[in-house]
């Protein structure tokens, strides 16, 4: 059977990024498909003092942890940075990272947050309790879920930061 891909480069392994809700993983495959290592680490989402149901995404520790895992899969698998021909990355549903017009992270929640309770039951009564239906018939989200919800927390309660927003991505 031909190959449909070949790697660009002399990497002999592929890994992949997980960034899930309880948990990071980096995980290198061969070539075939077989898991050859994995690194893990156990992460904590940032509740705000006076902010029920907030989880906030500490960029700078979880990114320290997602490195940790890089390094850990590498050295179990005993190979090079080099040996790794491409990267896939997936996060939590619906977490989300918003910058700044510089491309520089100013904030960032979990998918579990769930401080915009408030928001979605405003959404459901302006489109008349019909959108929430029509979003999970296109998404498979519901609005409690989705980042909608957040960003008009944001404007509500830190129009500073929904001020700043330039883009806004998922946690991967």
């Amino acid at each position: 059977m031909a190959r449909l891909c070949t790697p660009a480069t002399s990497g002999q392994y592929l890994m992949a990024l997980d960034a899930g809700t309880g948990s990071v993983r980096a995980v290198i495959f061969d070539l075939e498909g077989n898991q050859v290592s994995v690194g893990q680490a156990e992460w904590l989402h940032l509740a705000v003092p006076d902010v029920p149901g907030s989880m906030e995404f500490d960029l700078a520790k979880n990114w320290h942890l997602t490195c940790q895992c890089i390094h850990q899969a590498l050295k179990m698998a005993a190979i090079a940075p080099e040996a790794i021909a491409s990267v896939a990355a997936c996060s939590m549903r619906e977490g989300i990272v918003i910058y700044d017009a510089e491309g520089q992270p100013i904030w960032a929640c979990a998918n579990v947050d769930a401080r915009a309770t408030r928001e979605v039951s405003e959404l459901k009564e302006i489109h008349n309790h019909t959108f929430e239906d029509e979003v999970y018939r296109c998404s498979g989200q519901t609005l409690a879920l989705s980042a909608m919800p957040r960003l008009l927390w944001l404007a509500h309660y830190r129009p500073d930061i929904y001020r700043q927003a330039a883009a806004v991505t998922m946690i991967q």
